[in-house]
């Protein structure tokens, strides 16, 4: 009912009183902050935490080990708001007398603090594609208690602003707007990954429209690709994994698969519940006489593929849920938003 509401109030109010959802946000997801701050040990599948440490503590790049030496700016604000003496103390369930609990705070907070606006820019451009508050406000809910956000985004380690990141650059990379290029460089230093998603979607758009905008991200995105891997070989090498940038071990990793198979569908498939709900949304609409996306279908086949040849250059299996897990902005507003829309007309007539 309130939502409703509001829905009817939000067109005849000014665009600013839209950040009053932000604050809604904040009041709404606040505890789980807490919940995390209090509960949550790397000691259990989080134990890159303590490779961040360094740059979290010191930002000291020499003591970290590639990669993570590479995930520069969210670390960077973990560093600032440690010097601010920004702190929560309170008894939680991890101690480790070696690492400063007001660091391990500042993980959380940082990637707590992207979440959240993470969750806002969903909203805000449900509301812009749907000109419905309460579907946008009930996206956005879905991407706030999802299993990734809680589990992968939360952790004090650099996915929840890296995917922060990633959503800003897709509504720039929407609106074609040169303010991308920005973000580009940064995801350079903050989370590679992101060229690969983007690289996809960008070639996936030019197969489909042949607009030379398309060709020309998708070419600047595997040029950004290329230069991180020379980063990483160069200037922020560290011996630990350096099988990752091995070439003679990829062809390698590739071929000689070992997977544990319920641990890789529990830790990667059973992770990724909003994808069931987009695929549950294409049940609905192929029921209501509605075509399946044909390009949406194939850009997430090709993105699984990668991602997995990816995680297995890597050797980082089961991880894989966390890279699926960073396409969720643009799985919602690029293709689970029209078949939403597709409902939504049934619904009218």
């Amino acid at each position: 009912m309130i939502l409703y509401f509001l829905n009817n109030i939000m067109i005849s109010i000014n665009n600013n009183f839209k950040w009053l959802f932000l604050v809604l946000f904040i009041i709404i997801y606040y505890p789980l902050l807490y919940f995390v701050y209090k509960f949550y040990s790397p000691d259990f599948g989080g134990k890159d935490f303590y490779f961040y440490y360094p740059l979290f503590k010191d930002f000291d790049i020499e003591k970290t080990e590639a990669p993570f030496n590479m995930r520069l700016i969210g670390s960077f604000f973990v560093y600032i708001f440690n010097k601010l003496k920004l702190c929560y103390l309170a008894q939680i369930n991890f101690n480790n007398p070696k690492i400063d609990q007001c660091v391990f705070f500042n993980a959380i907070f940082v990637n707590w603090l992207s979440v959240v606006f993470t969750a806002y820019l969903i909203f805000i451009e449900t509301i812009k594609k749907l000109n419905d508050i309460v579907w946008g406000f009930t996206i956005s809910l879905i991407f706030l208690l999802s299993f990734g956000t809680l589990f992968f985004l939360l952790s004090p380690i650099s996915d929840g602003f890296s995917v922060m990141l990633i959503t800003i650059a897709f509504i720039l990379y929407e609106k074609k707007n040169n303010l991308l290029y920005w973000i580009y460089l940064l995801l350079l230093f903050q989370r590679e990954f992101a060229f690969v998603i983007f690289g996809i979607i960008s070639f996936m758009d030019y197969i489909y429209t042949k607009n030379k905008w398309f060709f020309m991200q998708c070419i600047i995105n595997g040029v950004l690709f290329i230069l991180y891997y020379v980063l990483r070989k160069t200037v922020f090498f560290t011996p630990m994994y350096a099988n990752q940038i091995t070439e003679s071990n990829f062809i390698y990793s590739l071929f000689h698969i070992s997977i544990d198979i319920p641990a890789f569908i529990k830790q990667v498939f059973l992770s990724q519940n909003i994808y069931f709900i987009y695929f549950l949304l294409l049940i609905i609409n192929y029921n209501l006489n509605y075509d399946i996306n044909k390009k949406h279908i194939i850009t997430l086949i090709l993105f699984v593929i990668i991602t997995f040849i990816i995680s297995r250059i890597a050797v980082a299996n089961n991880n894989m849920g966390r890279f699926l897990f960073m396409f969720v902005p643009i799985l919602i507003l690029e293709m689970m938003l029209p078949e939403i829309i597709k409902i939504k007309q049934k619904l009218v007539k």
